[in-house]
């Protein structure tokens, strides 16, 4: 066994262990945080809170910052998973054979699941708005914002494995290459808003 072999079977393993993890008590709150349409109220909150925060130059700023960071990271996603074409767990028969939870049934989705897009996008969301936030807003402190929003991210990605759509090495791989663009945008954007005078 090579150890490219080697590290996707200990993947596979950490993954069904994680997975395993869930109840039947714990599901409905893995589908919750997995679901996207729900967060939508939460989405438009943050961005009127920018608008009221920041003001409504600086808040549209990270609003458009946040929504092309979303866009970048979906499309990136779909490109890899095409290129890479690892099955998620739901479709990999040795998961199945070795007691893969899936608790809803076979998700609705592609069979391919390298980088995870919920990872992606949840933790590019966090890092562009916390650093948007906090650069944008000096004065105030958003440590807690911070906490709950990387803590909300986490679950999102977690909850993924939960479901038995994803690796954990497609949420790792999602959640840094997530919150790299992400930061990476925040800073693009708060060149643009200094040197604008914003």
């Amino acid at each position: 066994m090579t150890i490219f072999e080697s590290i996707i079977q200990l993947d596979k393993a950490a993954t069904l262990w994680i997975n395993n993890l869930a109840t039947p008590a714990t599901d409905s709150f893995w589908w919750l945080m997995s679901a996207t349409r729900p967060w939508f109220p939460v989405y438009i909150a943050i961005g009127i809170f920018a608008l009221w925060k920041l003001g409504w130059k600086r808040g549209l700023a990270l609003i458009l910052t946040v929504a092309l960071s979303v866009v970048v990271i979906d499309q990136g996603d779909n490109l890899v998973k095409a290129t890479v074409a690892r099955l998620r767990p739901c479709f990999d028969y040795w998961m199945n054979c070795n007691g893969l939870r899936l608790p809803y049934g076979l998700p609705t989705t592609a069979k391919y699941g390298f980088f995870s897009a919920h990872a992606g996008n949840s933790f590019g969301f966090a890092a562009v708005s916390y650093f948007g936030f906090k650069w944008y807003s000096p004065k105030s402190n958003f440590k807690i914002y911070g906490w709950v929003i990387f803590l909300w991210a986490t679950f999102m990605s977690i909850s993924r494995i939960m479901m038995g759509a994803h690796f954990l090495g497609d949420i790792l791989a999602g959640a840094v290459i997530g919150f790299g663009i992400g930061y990476l945008f925040a800073v693009l954007a708060r060149k643009i808003v200094v040197k604008a005078g914003l």
